[in-house]
């Protein structure tokens, strides 16, 4: 049986077997209602307490980062932006559309262009926000924003980073209120997390509100106790493993680079900005990528297309078009992602699975 490649890790990633296995524990362990008041439903919240200490202490270095429990980091923006006490929010065009169709929700959503190489300027030119979005780590093109830089110059009186891509693989900016990040994308079976800063303007607030959502509005599911301590598992397994993971998927990123440029498939983004080695985005020099994805998938190995097919959708790639891609040219945008989990072997066993698509297309 022909090994099976998956580069779309950047969607959800791979749980390893020992994952599985904690989870497994866990939900043996913990499987009783948490919002009780019996003695099981205290083991569980104390076990809720721990894990958020857990995430913090890994992305912060300090156990002192309240955490919001979420199903999703959808469901936790929408615990965001139901937050009564913003009503002006900013963001940029690229930052992920879960985002942005939540921040419609507020009075008024100020957009922020990007350049052709897919970076935010900065916030000065903005008017002031409640609350301002931006993710580190773009979810199509894999561009590294300095979110320090930028909420430096906006006004504000919170500023929030999407770290759903960044979470895990690479060290977190500090300079924020409110993170949110998602378990799938560092190999958990699932959860998400909105962190907030300890001496954040509205950390109280928030953590009221959340808890509001969740008990009395019903607006987020009830927390598994289980799948937020297997993704505290899972962040920790992701964070021991950091440095080598950048190593593997930095070399299988430029093994796979130097073998387009022959098939003259070039990154989308030219070299000098400053991006995720977890996430490469290609541009075909004239086929339609979600045909080529089709037919790799046929070969056992999957990606996905940085935007959608012309024949089933007439809207190319938002993020593409905010960098000035003409929109036939976005239709041919490919993206891999990776994880620690990906070898050589697969990088090679996609450069000959493409190379036969390309010829037969």
């Amino acid at each position: 049986m022909e090994k099976t490649v998956y580069f779309d890790h950047a969607a959800a990633s791979v749980t390893a077997p020992e994952i599985l296995q904690i989870f497994q524990t866990q939900s043996m362990r913990y499987f009783a209602n948490a919002e009780a008041v019996h003695g099981l439903a205290y083991q569980a919240r104390e076990a809720l307490k721990r894990a958020g200490e857990r995430i913090s202490q890994l992305l912060f270095g300090s156990r002192d980062y309240p955490v919001v429990w979420g199903n999703s980091a959808t469901e936790l923006f929408r615990v965001l932006a139901s937050f009564r006490k913003f009503e002006f929010s900013a963001a940029s065009v690229l930052e992920h559309p879960a985002l942005l169709t939540n921040l419609k929700k507020f009075t008024s959503a100020q957009l922020l262009a990007v350049d052709n190489c897919g970076t935010v300027s900065g916030g000065s030119g903005m008017s002031i926000c409640d609350v301002f979005c931006m993710h580190h780590v773009q979810s199509e093109l894999g561009i590294i924003q300095e979110t320090a830089r930028i909420f430096q110059s906006a006004e504000c009186r919170c500023r929030m980073i999407d770290a759903v891509q960044s979470a895990g693989k690479i060290p977190l900016d500090k300079a924020a209120d409110v993170w949110v990040i998602s378990g799938v994308k560092f190999g958990s079976p699932g959860g998400a997390a909105m962190l907030l800063a300890p001496d954040g303007p509205f950390t109280d607030e928030l953590l009221a509100h959340a808890e509001a959502c969740r008990k009395s509005d019903y607006a987020v599911s009830r927390v598994s106790v289980p799948l937020m301590l297997t993704m505290a598992a899972a962040l920790e397994r992701s964070v021991v493993n950091m440095a080598e993971n950048y190593r593997r998927v930095t070399e299988i990123n430029s093994f796979i680079r130097q073998n387009c440029v022959q098939l003259d498939i070039l990154p989308t983004l030219p070299d000098q900005v400053n991006v995720s080695p977890y996430i490469l985005n290609l541009l075909l020099p004239h086929q339609e990528s979600a045909v080529v994805i089709r037919a790799l998938s046929k070969l056992g190995i999957y990606a996905a297309s940085g935007s959608a097919c012309s024949a089933e959708s007439s809207t190319p790639s938002p993020a593409l078009r905010a960098l000035g891609v003409p929109a036939k040219k976005a239709y041919r945008a490919l993206r891999l992602s990776f994880c620690g989990e990906n070898s050589m072997e697969d990088a090679g066993i996609f450069i000959s699975g493409l190379k036969k698509v390309l010829k037969n297309y």
